[in-house]
Order: C-alpha cells, then structure tokens, then sequence
C-alpha cells in the first residue's frame, strides 16, 4: 500500500534540477503536397473538432503561428480566426487534409507538431508521442480516414480528469512565510537560497522545484540557524515545561506537536520514535535544550518538511482509479493557495475531525481564508508574477537618459501595483476587467508629480498613498502602471516589442516562437530624426521578421506616449506619436485603438484575455501546467470563469471545486505487480520489482556471484508513477568492522537521499555511508533512503 511519503528524517538532501522546455510553433510546412484523398468522417467531427481538436489544441498552441498572417502563414495549416464567419468549419476542413495526407504512412497532422515528419517541423516538437494530444490527434485522424472510432467518447474532453500525484517543495517565499508561522519570527533564510526557476510565467511549478546541492547545503545552514535561534528562548516555542513535566515526557510532546505542524500533518509511531531518539542521542551527551535543537535541526531539512505531498490515501479511491487526497494535503493545499504558508489551527483541526471531505466544507474554508487580509499577499504575488514585475529591480536604465530613475521611485510604482490589486479586489468590482481599464490608480504625492499627475487628495506625507482618477492622462488600469512599463521598457527607450509581447503572452496565453535561425533579434539603432515607431517599421518589412511582430508591434504602438521608466511624454524628441495599433491573429479578439485606454478596453471586453487569465491562475494555485491531464480542466475552468461574473475572488473559490482539488490519477500497476508497482521489501536479489532495477547486492536467484559480507534489503515506501522512494537497509554480516559501499541501478534520477552520499559512474550509482553510519560492527544494521524522479 502506497505509505505516507518519505519515511524518514533526512540530515542531507542532495540531487539535481530538472526542467522543462517551453513550446514554439505548430505543424505544418511549405514542402507539402498540394491535394489529399477523399475524407471519410464521422457524422459528429465537427463537434469533435471543436471539444478535442481546435480547442485545446490548434487555437492554444498553434493559432499564433498558423494564421494567415503568422509564421506559418503559407503553411498549408492557416487557421481561421473565430471572428470570422464558418471559421470552425474551414478549419476542420484544413486539418482533415492533413489527416488524409499519409506520404510515409503517418499522417502530417501528427508526424509535424511530433517531430517525426522528415523535415522536421521548425516549432519544436509541442506533441509528444503517447501523451493525451497525440492520443487524440489519433483518434481524430482514424475517424477521418477511416469512418472508425465514431462511438468513441472524445478523448480530450468528455470527462475532466484531475492531474497527476505530484510532490511539490516549497519555493523561498513559500519556506520564509513557514519558517515564519512555525517560530514567529521574521525570516529571510528563503530568500537567499538559490533562485526558483520559473515555468509557465510562475516559480511554483513542481517540475522546476527540485534540490540541487547548493539548494541542500543553503537548507542545511539556514535549518542549523534557525535552530540554534529558536533555543534562544526555549519557553516560546516549547508547549511544556521540561521541569516540571521531566525532560523525556517533554522533549516527546515537543517531537508530536512541532513535528505535526512542520509536517503539516500528524507524525507516525516511527516518525515519533525517530526522532524522539535523536533527542536522547544528543541530549544524554550535551542537555535538553540541544536535544531539542537537534530536533528542529534534522526536520527543518527534512523532504516531510520541505515538500508537499499530494499522493493522496489509495485506501481511498473512487471511479477511474482516482486517489482522495488526504484531509492533511487538502487543509495544506488550501492554506498554501491561499496563503502562501502552512495551514492554521482551524485548518488542522478540520483535517483532524475529517472535515474537508465535501465540497461545502472545502469552500467554507476556502471563503474563511480569503476573507482574511493574509490572502492578500498571494493576490499580490501572483499579479506581480503574472505580468513579470519582479523582474524591475533588475530591469538596466541607462543614467545619462533617465537621471530619474532609482530604487524609491521602483519601490513606489511595485507599492502603486500593490495596493491598486487589493483594492480592486477587496473594494472594487473585483472583476478582471476592472484590473485592465479601471480609471484610477494609487499613488503617493512624488509618485504622482512623476507620473504628472494631481497629488492625492488627502495624502499626509509625500510617501502616503491615495486614489487619483486618471480621465484624460492617458492612462487606464494596471497596464498603464510604472512597474508594467519600466519593467517591458529598453535601457534608453520605450519597447512596443516587449510590451506587445508581455501581451499576446500574458493575456492571450500564446507563447511567440524564438526568432528564426540567423536572425539578430537587436532593436534598430537609435535615430533622433525618427520615432521609435518609425525605426520599428523594419520589422513589418523584412520578412523573416514580419510573420511575428505583426502579432507584437501593432499592439505595443499603443504604449508609445509613455517612456521607457514608465512616464508620459505628449511627443518623442519633438516628433509626433502615433500610438495606433490593431490586434491580429488572436482566437476570437480584434479590434484597433489609439492609446492604452483603448487597448485597455479592448482587453476588458476580451474572452481570450478573460480565459487566459483564468488559465494563469490555476497553473499558479495548482504548480503546474494546463497541458497533459489538466488541459480539459484548464478549458473549464476558462469557460466558467468567462460566463460567470468575472470575479477574481470567485474564480479561486471555483479552483477548490474541481476534481483536481481532491483527487488525483492513480498510476496503473504493472501487470503481475502490486498497485505501487514495486514488489515491496526483498533481501539481495529478491523482491521484483524493485524500481531501482536492483535487488541490492549479496542473496537472490541466479548466480549469487561472490560472498558478499553484507545484505541489502530495500523497501518501497511510495511510488506515484513519475517517482518513488525507496528505504535501502544494509546489514553486515561478516565477523569484522565494514565500511560499505553499495552499487545499484537507479531508475531515474535521485531528488533527494538521507543518511548516504552517493556518486555515478557508467550509469552505476554507488551509495557510501555517512559520517555516523558509514562503518558498521559486525550484526550491525543501518539505513539510508532516497527519492527519484523517472
């Protein structure tokens, strides 16, 4: 049965980062055949199309470069905008050529976008066999081709799938806001630990989130410190009197309550009695209180600690194989959503009477945690995430033309963001819309009289906040903030590239394609006879560089009365600005402007703005992408917020209604196998199924090779498809002292390992103990564990 994740303390933690690369482009090609057999079809394909097909697929991934005047625009994959009339109907016609079009067997509709056309395919390869995509590119082509698969049920979409169980470790704010629950005290440890990678616009996807040695050393230091801070004043975090109640009696309460809440949830007997012998280990050498400061020591860096489980109890499961999450992982995954930090007492004291088993119960809490003014900090995070702002302490600004610009001025465009988000929120309407054309904005009295606006009415200090409206100054919600502005600005300029980028990115959610091979992506040279628009006409004109900034340009023409720090200028160098613009190539918006305002409510008034929004947000709540398991959820989830009222509030309450919230997709066990996969403890050889591909060294069928004077036996603790961990036990059993070493092979790559170091070599990974149980006296035991990523 599938146990609580990791089951033991770890002293150590080593592995390494993984990543995973972003898409770019579609299918298609300009070698293709002209003309293509006759289609034999399915009497619903349109309607299948549209659910499977366009939808999650063709609109999302390929729209930006496949439409008439993108990259692939001569391609013979062109899609129609929904605006247009027919569109859905000319575009199935257009996939159905390909489906027919099998030169080598393979349909171009699926050997393209896969990789596997012999030309290749110049986006990437954005369908990866044997993912959900390709299963239903499949499908859709047998229908087509064949008339077969017409009673099959659609395979995208028909049902919402939750995603898969994943672990997910804390990011640095996550472990800061933590460490700062569990010692009441402010902490920045997090904050210096190595940057957290960012996927999908965010730095909390669990795929990103791994332990690199440097991670593992930076938690190693920063648990030691905070330990030996904590004991400082021992009284405010012991829940008992050493004293009076005795010392043993204490250091065990100690162990159940602080290891339950640095847990997030309750400790297991051998949890308990783990680390209530560190304790003895160490206080019967040096006292209580460095009994207890070893304690918090060894969790603060352990994976139960670090990590958050989302495996779910397989003793509780539902049709299609779906796992209940644990109440302790929902309590955890509300309170970190929602908070950005570990659950409260009432979320612990809900899980612990089982009360987040309903819907009505779960939305309870969720309305209760957002009510509070903690949630705050994640409605700021994630807006400052969505829109890139936290790269403006980085963001270069060249001195000589910006004098202006300093790290006040930063601090108070990133406070403007801030509080304008909270408010809109809190006391507005609350609705996306109002955050991308709002009229007024939040300012101090010297953030106003640079913007050259009227100073706050009522503002006591130069540095206090208050509201402005902004009628007539060519501004219109948080488009139109500082903070957006400086941060897409150039060093000694306005940017209408990176600007209309951060919007086709950002509020469609179309990703633009690297520029082609040999093309220098440099900003055409400074020319102080002509304006920045004039200098960009380049781009629609060569064409290499036409296809995709025809998706940007025209779109961040509309930001040019404002300069590259985020100020309004009526002219640039005493010329004319023309700030014009038009957007091309999305789904379903069109429309021309003049000016922010205008493109504000254009936006505003956007379903390819209101539904990428609503995508965003759940890639953040839920740390990870909207592909794969989760693309249908994602397109619902879009489609609800979109027809219901907009409100950003009610789109996170939303977010812990889904299936995804509370369950998740148990792996299939291998055939002859048990549920994990894995054929549970066995010594030496013994055991299949082991998912190191090793029984460990010594006993086991076959040839038993050389008389080893140790046995292995390795126990597989959890196992969630993408990763397992396993307990590896070592016992000598020769008549003198051992230093061991033991050679396995690993399947996959080792996250994280305790109590054992361990290095590769030809593929072999080689384990050696640690500095406290690396010899081991004849009978004697130890042990050491890891987890890995397949």
């Amino acid at each position: 049965m599938l146990r609580t994740f990791l089951r033991s303390n770890s002293i150590r933690i080593t592995g390494a980062l993984a990543l995973t690369a972003a898409f770019a482009g579609c299918l298609g090609g300009e070698d293709e055949k002209e003309g293509a057999p006759g289609v034999v079809g399915c009497p619903d394909d349109l309607a299948f199309f549209e659910n499977n097909i366009y939808e999650p697929l063709l609109e999302k991934k390929c729209f930006v470069c496949h439409s008439a005047t993108g990259m692939a625009g001569k391609s013979r994959l062109v899609l129609t905008p929904r605006s247009e009339p027919d569109a859905l109907e000319k575009n199935l016609e257009v996939a159905r050529a390909l489906a027919v079009d099998q030169p080598a067997g393979v349909s171009v509709l699926l050997s393209r976008p896969s990789g596997q056309h012999p030309n290749g395919h110049p986006g990437g390869t954005i369908v990866e066999p044997g993912s959900p995509d390709y299963a239903t590119l499949s499908l859709f082509i047998t229908r087509t081709t064949r008339g077969e698969g017409c009673a099959a049920p659609s395979a995208a979409c028909t049902t919402v799938q939750p995603g898969p169980r994943v672990l997910r470790r804390l990011t640095r704010g996550e472990y800061d806001a933590t460490i700062a629950e569990l010692f009441g005290i402010e902490s920045q440890w997090g904050a210096s630990f190595v940057p957290d990678i960012v996927i999908g616009g965010f730095d909390n996807n669990e795929d990103a989130l791994r332990v690199s040695p440097l991670f593992a050393d930076q938690v190693r230091r920063a648990a030691e410190e905070i330990a030996t801070l904590a004991l400082t004043n021992p009284s405010s975090i012991l829940p008992c009197d050493p004293v009076a109640a005795g010392p043993e009696a204490c250091a065990k309460t100690f162990v159940e309550t602080f290891g339950k809440r640095a847990f997030r949830r309750p400790l297991s007997e051998d949890d308990s009695k783990r680390y209530l012998a560190l304790y003895q280990t160490i206080a019967s050498k040096e006292g209580f209180n460095e009994g207890i400061e070893a304690v918090i020591t060894a969790m603060l860096q352990s994976p139960h600690f670090l990590y958050r489980t989302e495996l779910g109890d397989e003793s509780v499961t539902s049709e299609g194989g779906r796992v209940r999450l644990t109440p302790y992982e929902i309590a955890t995954e509300l309170s970190y959503m929602l908070w950005g930090t570990m659950p409260d007492d009432e979320l612990f004291a809900a899980a612990d009477a089982n009360a987040l088993g309903t819907p009505e119960q779960i939305e309870a809490q969720a309305k209760r945690l957002l009510e509070d003014p903690r949630s705050d900090e994640i409605l700021e995070r994630f807006a400052i995430a969505w829109l890139e702002l936290d790269r403006i302490e980085a963001a270069p600004k060249d001195s000589a033309t910006y004098p202006e610009w300093n790290a006040e001025i930063r601090a108070a465009m990133i406070e403007e963001t801030r509080i304008f988000v909270r408010h809109v929120i809190r006391n507005g309407e609350g609705t996306i819309a109002e955050l991308l054309d709002a009229p007024y904005t939040f300012v101090s009295p010297k953030l106003a009289a640079y913007y050259g606006l009227p100073a706050p009415a009522g503002a006591g200090g130069e540095n206090d906040f208050g509201r402005v409206e902004l009628e007539g100054s060519g501004r219109a919600g948080i488009l139109s903030h500082g903070s957006v502005l400086a941060t897409h600005g150039k060093p000694a300029g306005s940017s209408p590239v990176h600007r209309g980028k951060l919007v086709r990115e950002r509020l469609f959610c179309q990703p633009l394609p690297p520029p082609p091979p040999g093309v220098v992506a440099e900003p055409p040279p400074v020319d102080p006879t002509k304006s920045t628009r004039e200098r960009y006409a380049a781009h629609t004109t060569v064409e290499l560089c036409k296809s995709c900034h025809d998706l940007v340009d025209p779109i961040g023409f509309a930001f040019e009365h404002f300069d590259g720090i985020g100020r309004y200028r009526a002219d640039e160098n005493g010329l004319p600005i023309d700030a014009s613009g038009e957007i091309l190539s999305a789904p379903s918006t069109t429309g021309s402007f003049v000016g922010v305002p205008e493109l504000a409510s254009v936006l505003a008034g956007s379903a390819d703005a209101q539904g990428c929004y609503a995508r965003s947000w759940l890639r953040y709540a839920y740390g990870q992408l909207d592909e794969g398991r989760l693309a249908c959820l994602s397109s619902q989830v879009a489609d609800e917020f979109q027809k219901g009222n907009l409100r950003v509030l009610d789109l996170l309450v939303a977010l812990t209604r889904t299936s995804h919230f509370t369950e998740r997709v148990a792996d299939p066990p291998e055939p002859g196998g048990n549920p994990t996969g894995a054929g549970g403890s066995g010594a030496g050889g013994a055991g299949g199924g082991d998912p190191t591909g090793s029984g460990g060294a010594g006993a086991g069928g076959g040839d038993p090779g050389p008389t080893l004077p140790y046995v292995v036996a390795t126990t597989v603790d959890s196992d969630w498809g993408s990763g397992y961990q396993l307990t590896v036990e070592v016992t000598n059993i020769g008549k003198e002292s051992l230093t061991w070493s033991i050679p396995m092979q690993v399947d996959g790559t080792i996250d994280n390992i305790w109590n054992a170091g361990y290095t590769v070599t030809d593929g072999t990974t080689h384990f050696v103990g640690a500095a406290h149980n690396a010899t081991l006296a004849p009978g004697q035991a130890t042990s050491f564990g890891f987890v890995a990523t397949r």
